[in-house]
């Protein structure tokens, strides 16, 4: 193409200085021939080039298909890798899961084991179980560490168990009568734990005594002890059972005596049983001194009136002295001023009447005093036991139940006894004083019938 434009610009400049056409188009043709060689020549070399190019061609698409491909293989792979490692991680939580619960019960179950035990057997499992509940708090420990120490607390609570089906026998200390500390054999039967120490004699039912660390041995007297020793020596024979399984006696052993229960309730109570021992005494005295006032019979007061009738004075004073007591008196001083007028009759026997009423009701207003004061200073009791006990809290806290029940027993035990006082207290008052009532209307009526008996006067 190049040799054609120069071809047509020498065409051009031989126009222009007169050359003649044929030998432009010579020139020309020339220059075309040899720009078609030419031509053809690149077409050629492009043919030849072509072949190797469109080979590496080809096998570069091969290579791009190929890296394509494993492209694809790669990214496949990794989705499948992304997905295996999160369900294995869900698989690795749920693992965890499950091993913190199964942990977490463990734990429950060695620590519902612990209380299962008797205090005798803490002596030969304590020391297992311990571990195995400190293994909890432990973040050294690894998880399959834990739950192998756990595991040998199930097979320790196995054993044991296959061990009470027939009974089993271990050497322990125990607390025997007269709170010495003795090693002796005890025999589990069961949920029943015996103690024998044939050394000393003595044998008993193993029980737990509140606040101590150590079990204590209870005799069950002198015919069953002997069958317990020689039932914890032969492991046959005649034993005795406690069915309550120890609380028998436990009751037993908590159950006060008078002396005990006054002396829990402190110093309030001396002011209670002191009232209260003063209030008894003079209601047993005001009882006999009332019931033993000679009350007038109708057919006393008769005789008198029919001697005065009659004009026999004298023997009418003499049977009114016969009669003791205010009664006594209040005849003989109608029968001394019979002679006078009736109002004059009314007015002595009136003021013997006044004469009588203090002597009869006199120190039955302690016992109704008695009757009132004795709730209050059981309400004092309580209130005193409280303030103990809540100091009591402030001290120990409320962990140790026995630091308390001083405090509340004196509390209640005050209450009780104030109430217990009280209530004789006040239904003693209303029987006396109604008891005095009756005498004086007998001498009220006594004086009505004497003043209306009376012979006129001018």
């Amino acid at each position: 193409m190049k040799n054609l434009v120069i071809s047509l610009l020498l065409l051009a400049a031989v126009s222009l200085y007169g050359q003649s056409f044929d030998q432009v188009a010579a020139s020309a043709k020339a220059d075309l021939t040899a720009s078609i060689d030419q031509l053809e020549s690149l077409k050629e070399q492009i043919v030849q080039e072509r072949q190797p190019l469109q080979a590496e061609e080809s096998r570069l698409k091969d290579q791009a298909f190929a890296l394509r491909s494993e492209l694809d293989r790669i990214l496949r792979r990794r989705d499948n890798t992304d997905r295996d490692l999160s369900s294995l991680q869900n698989e690795v939580k749920a693992l965890n899961d499950l091993n913190a619960y199964m942990t977490s019960l463990m734990d429950q179950y060695i620590r519902a084991f612990d209380n299962r035990l008797h205090i005798s057997e803490l002596q030969i499992f304590s020391e297992s179980v311990e571990n195995a509940k400190l293994t909890t708090e432990d973040i050294n420990l690894s998880a399959s560490e834990r739950f192998k120490t756990q595991l040998d607390v199930v097979d320790t609570a196995l054993t044991r168990m296959e061990n009470l089906i027939g009974g089993h026998q271990f050497k322990g200390k125990g607390v025997i009568p007269g709170g010495l500390l003795k090693e002796g054999t005890y025999t589990v039967m069961g949920p029943v734990v015996y103690f024998s120490r044939p050394e000393d004699g003595v044998a008993g039912v193993a029980s737990r005594e509140f606040g101590s660390s150590q079990p204590s041995v209870t005799s069950v007297g002198e015919i069953l002890d002997p069958k317990i020793a020689d039932f914890s020596a032969n492991m046959s024979g005649e034993i005795a059972l406690d069915a309550t399984l120890g609380a028998a006696i436990q009751i037993e052993a908590a159950r006060d005596t008078v002396f005990g229960v006054i002396q829990k309730g402190g110093r309030t109570m001396i002011f209670i049983l002191g009232m209260a021992g003063v209030a008894l005494l003079i209601a047993i005295f005001k009882f006999i001194e009332i019931s033993g006032v000679r009350r007038a019979r109708p057919k006393d007061l008769a005789f008198i009136m029919e001697a005065l009738n009659q004009g026999k004075p004298e023997e009418a004073t003499e049977y009114a002295q016969k009669i003791k007591g205010p009664v006594g008196a209040l005849l003989k001083a109608a029968v001394a001023n019979y002679d006078k007028d009736k109002e004059h009759v009314e007015e002595v026997l009136f003021q013997k009447l006044i004469e009588a009423q203090p002597k009869l009701e006199r120190f039955l207003p302690f016992i109704a005093v008695t009757a009132a004061t004795a709730p209050l200073l059981g309400l004092l009791g309580t209130v005193t036991g409280m303030i103990k006990t809540f100091q009591l809290i402030t001290i120990f806290g409320t962990g140790d139940a026995k630091s308390l029940s001083t405090g509340i027993s004196e509390a209640l035990i005050t209450t009780e006894f104030g109430l217990i006082v009280a209530i004789p207290a006040l239904i003693f008052h209303a029987l006396l004083s109604r008891k005095a009532k009756g005498v004086i209307s007998s001498m009220e009526r006594t004086s009505i019938g004497f003043i209306n008996g009376m012979p006129g006067r001018k």
